[in-house]
C-alpha cells in the first residue's frame, strides 16, 4: 500500500494500488491539485510500489505495503535509485526544450538497470514551456515499453490540452481542515490555538501548515491588531507600519509580503463572516474575536467589501505594475483607516 504516513487522498491512493496490482499502468500521470497536498510525495510512493522487490510476494493492497524495507524501496526514498528520476527545476521561471530533451527523454529511452519500469517525476510541470511541451508530446505519444512519467501541477490548464490528453489525470483537493489540525497537534512547538489557526490558514495544504509557527502566528497577531487600530488622523503610525513592511525583492521579504496581504485579507474576511452573523468556529483568527467584534460593530459591509478590494488592488500594483511598495502600502494603510 502507499504509505500511510501521507494523510488523505484515500480514494487516488486506490487508484494508483489497484493499477500496480492488475498490471494496468498507464505510460503517464497528471496529478494535479494545490501545492502542499502531498502530490509529490504520493508520485514518490508510486515510483517506489512499481518497483518494489516484495510487490509481487506481498498483497499489495496490505495496509503495511507502504512500509516496505526492501532495496529498490530504499533506493528510491534516498533518491538513489537508478530508474527513478525525480526532476525539479530550482530557480527556473521556464523549463526549455534542451532541458526536456537531456534529463527526462534521453533517460526515458535507456534501459532500465535493475527496475522493472523507468519512472520520471516531473514537478511543476506547468513551468515547462510551449516548446518544451511541444518537443514532449512525442515521446508522450510513443512513450517506451515499461516507462512511466508522471506530472506534477497546481496549474493544469497552463498544460497543453494535447499533454492533459495524453496522461491519466489524478486530481488531488484541498485537505480539510481537521486533519490538518490533527496532524498539527503532534507537533511539540505548537499550542492546541496556535495549531488550529495554522490549520485555518493552511489553505487545505499541510506543507504549507508545517511551515508556519508560533513566531509567524504572533507576528501576524501584531499586524492585525496594529492595523485595525489605525485612525484617519494618525499619519505616524500609517508611515510607520508601511515602513514595517517586507520592501525588498529577495526570497524572504516576498514570501512575508504575501502573508502580508494573505493575513489583512482573511482578518476582513471574518470582519465580514461577523457581520453575517456566522459561527465563530468558520473565523480564522480566533485569538481576535473580540478585537474583530468591536471593529465589526462600527464598519459596514460595504466598507468592509471596499476595503477587501482595496487590498487585492495594492497587491496588484505591486506584483503586476512594479507600483512602489512602501507608497502603495501608506495608501493601502490610510484607506483601511478611513
Amino acid at each position: 500500500m502507499l504509505n500511510d504516513e501521507i494523510k488523505g487522498h484515500d480514494f487516488q491512493k486506490k487508484i494508483l494500488m489497484r493499477a500496480a496490482a492488475e498490471n494496468i499502468v498507464s505510460h503517464s500521470y497528471l496529478f494535479s491539485g494545490p501545492d502542499g497536498v502531498g502530490k509529490r510525495l504520493i508520485a514518490l510512493e508510486f515510483a517506489k510500489l512499481l518497483n518494489c522487490q516484495n510487490r509481487n510476494s506481498a498483497d499489495s493492497t496490505s495496509s503495511d505495503f507502504g512500509t516496505c524495507n526492501c532495496r529498490s524501496c530504499k533506493k528510491v526514498e534516498k533518491g538513489i535509485h537508478p530508474d527513478v528520476v525525480y526532476v525539479q527545476y530550482e530557480g527556473v521561471k521556464s523549463i526549455k526544450v534542451e532541458q526536456v530533451r537531456e534529463e527526462i527523454e534521453d533517460m526515458l529511452f535507456l534501459k532500465s538497470f535493475e527496475g522493472k519500469f523507468k519512472v520520471v517525476i516531473v514537478n511543476e510541470a506547468e513551468r515547462m514551456s510551449n516548446g518544451a511541451q511541444n518537443a514532449f508530446l512525442k515521446t508522450l505519444e510513443e512513450p517506451p515499453p515499461y516507462s512511466v512519467i508522471i506530472l506534477i501541477t497546481s496549474n493544469p490548464d497552463s498544460l497543453l490540452p494535447t499533454i492533459r490528453s495524453r496522461c491519466q489525470i489524478i486530481r488531488f483537493s484541498a485537505l480539510s481542515e481537521e486533519l490538518i489540525f490533527e496532524e498539527l497537534k503532534k507537533r511539540d512547538d505548537l499550542s492546541a490555538e496556535e495549531a488550529l489557526i495554522c490549520s485555518k490558514l493552511s489553505n487545505g495544504s499541510l506543507g504549507r501548515a508545517l511551515m508556519l509557527d508560533s513566531d509567524i502566528i504572533e507576528w501576524r497577531k501584531e499586524l492585525i491588531l496594529y492595523v485595525m487600530h489605525l485612525k484617519p488622523y494618525s499619519a505616524l503610525r500609517v508611515l510607520g507600519l508601511a515602513e514595517s513592511m517586507p520592501l525588498s525583492s529577495n526570497p524572504e521579504d516576498m514570501e512575508k509580503l504575501n502573508l502580508t496581504f494573505e493575513f489583512i485579507s482573511l482578518w476582513l474576511r471574518d470582519l465580514m463572516l461577523i457581520k453575517m452573523d456566522s459561527d465563530k468556529k468558520v473565523l480564522t483568527n480566533i485569538d481576535l474575536i473580540e478585537q474583530s467584534m468591536e471593529i465589526a460593530e462600527k464598519w459596514d459591509i460595504d466598507n468592509i467589501i471596499d476595503k477587501i478590494n482595496d487590498v487585492q488592488n495594492t497587491w496588484r500594483d505591486i506584483y503586476h505594475l512594479n507600483a512602489n511598495k512602501q507608497l502603495s502600502f501608506e495608501n493601502l494603510f490610510i484607506r483601511i483607516s478611513t
